[in-house]
């Protein structure tokens, strides 16, 4: 079903295995807005893995990376390119600036999922630099707890996606978004 954002983003955020990329693939197909996976772009731009990246150059310079992105795509929107829905990476909300661009730039949604369904979701993925130590589930009760207030801040809506299936969250967003939009 289409949705008119008045040339602004749907902009998803939360922790690492929240379920943005998913969400955003189904969002975008139920609504016909184009999917932005900000750390696939930058993966892409700079020709390594998000891994390499944290290794090679480390976790500041990726964030400063994440900044330079966020702050393209909102003279993207600027120009009325902003019509999109764009994942972001579980880190975007630590730096006081993008968190300000966030809020302003479309509508925001914080995917809050509680530890042990984000430590399950992402139990087999290599591709999480924070998440390479043995005790994942410390790593990420100390995430959630530090971030949580940054993505509160950011959010024009809370969803608690624990545990309500990608099929339910949809609607939910989509109808929340048109409320947002009007």
């Amino acid at each position: 079903m289409p949705i008119d954002t008045k040339g602004r983003p749907i902009i998803l955020i939360g922790l690492m295995g929240s379920g943005k990329t998913t969400i955003g693939k189904e969002l975008s197909k139920m609504t016909g807005l184009k999917l932005i996976d900000m750390d696939s772009i930058i993966e892409e731009q700079i020709g390594k893995s998000i891994p390499e990246i944290f290794r090679e150059k480390g976790e500041k310079h990726f964030r400063a990376l994440e900044t330079a992105l966020l702050r393209y795509i909102e003279a993207s929107i600027n120009e009325g390119k902003g019509s999109v829905i764009i994942s972001t990476g579980g880190g975007i909300v630590l730096r006081p600036e993008n968190r300000e661009i966030l809020r302003r730039m479309g509508f925001t949604v914080w995917f809050n999922v509680e530890v042990p369904v984000l430590l399950e979701r992402t139990s087999r993925s290599q591709n999480r630099p924070l998440l390479q130590s043995p005790d994942r589930f410390e790593i990420l009760t100390r995430l959630n707890k530090e971030r949580a207030p940054l993505y509160e801040e950011s959010a024009h809506l809370k969803l608690d996606s624990t545990y309500i299936s990608v099929q339910d969250t949809v609607p939910l967003i989509h109808e929340a978004a048109l409320r947002f939009f009007a």
